[in-house]
Parts: C-alpha cells; structure tokens; sequence
C-alpha cells in the first residue's frame, strides 16, 4: 500500500510540476539558441534577457517543488480530501511516511532537471575543462560533491520544516494557516542558527575550522579542513531532518482535525 500512496502522491505532485519544467527546458533552450546571435547588440540583449529568465526559472522550480509538496500535504490530510484519505486502511504512520517518500523523489527529480536545464543553458568548454579539472582532483571532487548533497539536503530540510509546520499548526482550531507559516519561517531560521552552532562548537575541538571563524585572510586552511567542515554540515543537516521527521510523524499519528 505504501507503493501506492507514493505514486499517487508523486504522480499529482508532479502533474502540476510539469508546467514549471516545462518553462525550465524552454527558457534553457532558447537561452541556448540566442546565445549564437549574441555578437550583435540586439542579440546581446535577448541573450541576456533569456539567460536571466532561465535563471528565474530554475530557482522557481525548486521553490514550487517545495510549495506544491506542502499543497498536498495539506490538501490530502486536512481539506476535504482528507475524509476520504483518513478512511483508508492504513495506519497513520504509513501515511505520514508517504508523503515523506514522495516528496524526496519529488526533490531529486526537479533537481535532475534544473541540473539538465543548467547543462543546456549554459555548458561550454570552459566548464567542461573546470569540471575534468576538478574531478582529477580527489579533495576537489569530494567538496563539490558535498556541497551538492548540501544543496539536496537544505531543500528537503526546508521541506520537512513546512511539514512539520503545517502538522503543528493545524492542531490549532482556529488561525490554522497563520500558525504554520510563522512556526515554519521561526523553525528554518531557528534550526539555521543551531546549524552555525552545531559547527562552532566543533570547531572548538577543530582548530582548523575555528580559524574560518578568524581572519579571512587565512592561508592556512586547507582542503581537510573544508572537508571536515561538510562532513559536519551534511550529518547536522541529517540529524535535523531526521529530528523533523520523527517529530511531525509523533504528532501526526496523535490525530488530526480536518478542517
């Protein structure tokens, strides 16, 4: 059942997304194409017009990505979908973890296009050339690909802050929206700041990363050091996802008041 719920929940998810990729391989194409007739001024122009508008586009696709989960969350569990959904013969728990489930697929399929979007915007020689050179490179390689798990990680955090808030807040009986939305912008921010502390207080037995805390000017931090420094960043980012998700599927599985 579970199979089910995730492919239901991510099938109607990405209905809707699916307009915002769309418009994200558009404007990368087309970005692709005036960028041939950028040597005239007019071209310049649109060149850059485009080029700014696909931007635009792959930051959007994250964020409705994110806006879109949460719709459904809500939508599933507390509108009037939700007396149809809370009749199924699966415990909260399973339903709870569908949504989870689906949302990281979610996640991983709209950061696989704004990365192919990206490619075709803007791949040319000298990225080629940064990226062989980079991964060459072993410290190299494992900080890019760190600051990519980062990047995947802070999304799906932010999402489970949102689930999290909505949870919450709609075991209120009244301002239901209002409470979730001020909980989640408190709790991002909040669990941001625990984040920097979470590291500043490594760096206390780390001498190396309480220098980046020094002088910026600094030549003595090394790739070990920024290697440390993602590990602690990922695995913080992990235990606050993880705390999150526990968290809301506890309250979730206390009961629910549909609206």
């Amino acid at each position: 059942m579970l199979k089910k719920l995730v492919k239901y929940d991510f099938l109607w998810i990405n209905r809707q997304m699916l307009v915002f990729f769309a418009i994200t391989v558009i404007f990368a194409v087309l970005t692709r194409i005036t960028e041939g007739f950028a040597d005239s001024v007019m071209g310049e122009i649109i060149y850059r017009i485009m080029r700014g508008c696909t931007i635009a586009a792959l930051v959007n696709a994250i964020i409705n990505c994110a806006i879109r989960i949460w719709v459904r969350f809500r939508q599933n569990f507390y509108k009037d979908e939700a007396y149809l959904t809370h009749t199924l013969p699966v415990s909260k728990s399973t339903l709870y973890d569908g949504k989870i489930i689906s949302s990281i697929c979610t996640v991983l399929l709209s950061v696989a296009v704004v990365i192919a979007s990206f490619f075709i915007a803007f791949w040319n020689n000298d990225i080629y050339e940064y990226l062989r050179n980079v991964f060459k490179d072993g410290d190299m390689s494992f900080i890019v690909i760190s600051l990519f798990a980062t990047a995947i990680l802070e999304v799906i955090y932010a999402i489970n802050v949102g689930i999290f808030s909505i949870v919450v807040g709609h075991r209120s009986n009244n301002s239901r929206v209002l409470i979730s939305v001020i909980l989640g912008f408190v709790l991002y921010y909040g669990l941001q700041w625990i984040l920097l502390a979470g590291i500043a207080i490594a760096g206390i037995f780390d001498d190396s990363i309480q220098a980046m805390f020094g002088d910026a000017s600094n030549t003595s931090i090394g790739f070990s050091t920024y290697r440390t420094l993602m590990l602690i960043t990922n695995v913080l980012y992990l235990t606050l996802c993880t705390g999150l998700y526990f968290g809301g599927k506890k309250l979730f599985a206390k009961g629910v008041n549909v609206e």
